[in-house]
C-alpha cells in the first residue's frame, strides 16, 4: 500500500514537469525558427539587391512585408532603406520586426553597394 502512494505521488510529481518541459521546449522551437526565418529573409533580400548593382538601387524606403511567411507571429513588417553616406556608395539597412509569445523582436541587417563593386 505504501508502494503504491509513493508510486502516485512520483507521478504527479514527474508527469506535471514534463509537461511543463515539453511546452516549454515548443516555445523555444518556434521562437528560433522565426528567428532563423527573419535572418534567411534579410540576408537574402541584401545579397538580391547587392546583385542588381549600385545603379539598379534607389534611395528611399521600400516595405516588403508581403513577402514575409504567415506563420510568422504578427504583427510583423519588413522594409529596407537606402542612403547614400557618400560620393559613390550606398548604404542599405534591412529592417524585420516580429512579434513573439508576446516579445517584439527585430533583425538588422546593413550592408554598401559601392559604385566599383564589392571590395573595391
Amino acid at each position: 500500500m505504501v508502494e503504491l502512494v509513493v508510486s502516485i505521488v512520483v507521478a504527479g510529481i514527474i508527469i506535471p514537469s514534463v509537461a511543463v518541459a515539453l511546452n516549454n521546449l515548443a516555445a523555444i522551437n518556434h521562437r528560433a525558427r522565426d528567428q532563423a526565418l527573419a535572418n534567411t529573409i534579410a540576408q537574402n533580400k541584401v545579397e538580391t539587391l547587392r546583385s542588381i548593382g549600385y545603379n539598379s538601387v534607389s534611395s528611399g524606403t521600400v516595405n516588403f512585408s508581403g513577402e514575409l511567411p504567415s506563420s510568422m507571429g504578427s504583427p510583423k513588417s519588413a522594409s529596407y532603406t537606402v542612403s547614400t553616406p557618400a560620393t559613390g556608395e550606398k548604404q542599405i539597412d534591412v529592417n524585420i520586426s516580429y512579434t513573439d509569445y508576446g516579445s517584439a523582436r527585430a533583425v538588422t541587417y546593413r550592408t554598401y553597394i559601392s559604385e566599383l563593386g564589392v571590395g573595391q
